[in-house]
């Protein structure tokens, strides 16, 4: 059909992976932090996040299949209310098990989320012209969460230093509740402004629901084992999440040792990952240009994991470094880590869905959020005894050689990549 279709297409994705950060982005500077201030210590905050990676390590593929056969709006619409229940209560809660129950109901809504909106971008597109162009809307995509992402964050950070002293509500509960009110926004946006493309098979009555789902589930899991470009995605996902967590895990403590205080840390935290989510963005935004440039998705994500793992090698350098010089390299090597993921993220959303049919692309999705989540689970659980037995640095070195290392898997699938690219004529 006309351009303007897909362009329409790409606004209305583009508002739904902004709104689709919008929530998280606020709670991160402070949810480390509101832990610790109710008596939580960091193997404590480890587990709690552990819970998180293995609920929805559980749940990945069954919400994924879900979402292939019932359809994407529904099960984004469900992720957000689930969301904006998991803040409201983390705002007052107040001893572990409530941080349990409530990084459960959150894990249960990040599974949900983790394939919809991905999934029903491309089958919109590909329902306005089969050969449309998807790499342009998933980078724009990519880069509006990440912009999301920082703004949310730096007012994440600021807000506890501005509420009064003597608030009914305690200063670091505010950003979390704002939180809340991003997933209702997210809720609106999936309930009025994602229309499900004509669906080529007929959706299943209620009580065949249930068994299209495991059907859909082994079908996905069959392309990852089988598929090269597939199986190389996902080990690369595994890294990534590993990754992550060790700058979600380890630098808020780290800024308190630089700056003192929780309110400082929340406020310097969030500075810190704005810059880190300005360059994914930024890296999003050039993932279509550097894979022109180098030839393939493939080398190009291979560029963006070797950035990626040296900006973790930067926190590494620079993790004895105190006052100026600690806060000047933490932010350079958020921004070179999250630079490098921005490259990489796109780049690989695209490979993938060259490999996979509507009826079980949003399984594939899932499948690879499960492979990032399953590395992470290692990560929370490794990292803290890593960092016992050695230091914070070390911890660092390890998650980045890694990341770097990662580039070799992407790679190995240039030749069939660069086939992937270019649609046949």
């Amino acid at each position: 059909m006309s351009l303007m279709d897909l362009t329409a297409l790409r606004r209305r994705y583009v508002a739904v992976c902004a709104f689709g950060w919008l929530g998280t982005s606020l709670v991160i500077p402070v949810m480390v932090l509101q832990m610790s201030s109710k008596g939580l210590d960091l193997a404590t905050i480890g587990l709690v996040f552990l819970v998180h990676g293995l609920v929805v390590t559980g749940l990945e593929l069954p919400t994924g299949g879900l979402a292939d056969v019932i359809g994407r709006r529904g099960v984004l619409a469900a992720s957000a209310a689930l969301g904006m229940a998991g803040l409201l209560w983390m705002a007052f809660a107040g001893s572990a098990w409530e941080f349990v129950a409530i990084t459960a109901i959150r894990g249960v809504a990040r599974a949900l989320s983790s394939g919809p909106a991905e999934a029903w971008y491309v089958d919109a597109v590909h329902s306005v012209d089969r050969e449309g162009d998807i790499r342009k809307g998933l980078s724009l995509g990519s880069a509006a969460g990440s912009i999301t992402l920082g703004a949310g964050t730096v007012l994440g950070g600021v807000l506890p230093l501005v509420v009064p002293d003597g608030s009914p509500i305690p200063a670091l509960s505010v950003p979390i509740l704002l939180g809340a009110l991003g997933y209702g926004g997210l809720l609106l946006i999936a309930l009025l402004g994602m229309p499900e493309p004509a669906r080529e098979t007929a959706r299943p009555k209620f009580g065949e629901l249930f068994r299209a789902v495991p059907g859909t589930i082994v079908t996905g899991l069959k392309l990852g084992v089988r598929n090269k470009i597939i199986a190389q995605v996902l080990a690369c996902m595994a890294i990534v999440g590993i990754a992550l967590d060790s700058v979600e895990l380890l630098t808020p403590g780290r800024m308190a040792d630089l700056l003192g205080g929780e309110a400082a840390a929340a406020s310097g935290y969030g500075v810190i990952t704005m810059v880190g989510f300005v360059a994914n963005a930024l890296g999003s935004g050039m993932a279509s240009r550097l894979a022109q440039w180098v030839g393939t998705s493939a080398r190009a994500a291979g560029v963006g994991a070797v950035i990626g793992g040296g900006g973790l090698l930067v926190l590494a350098a620079t993790g004895g470094l105190d006052g100026v010089a600690g806060l000047v390299g933490t932010g350079s090597g958020y921004a070179l880590m999250f630079f490098g993921l921005g490259v990489t993220g796109p780049l690989r959303s695209e490979l993938v869905h060259h490999e996979v049919a509507a009826s079980e692309r949003a399984t594939v999705v899932s499948i690879q959020s499960l492979a990032m989540q399953a590395g992470g689970s290692l990560g929370v659980v490794g990292l803290p005894i890593l960092v016992a037995a050695t230091s914070t640095p070390v911890a660092w070195l390890v998650a980045g050689l890694m990341l770097a290392a990662s580039a070799l898997l992407v790679r190995k699938g240039r030749t069939v990549a660069r086939a992937a690219i270019v649609p046949a004529a």
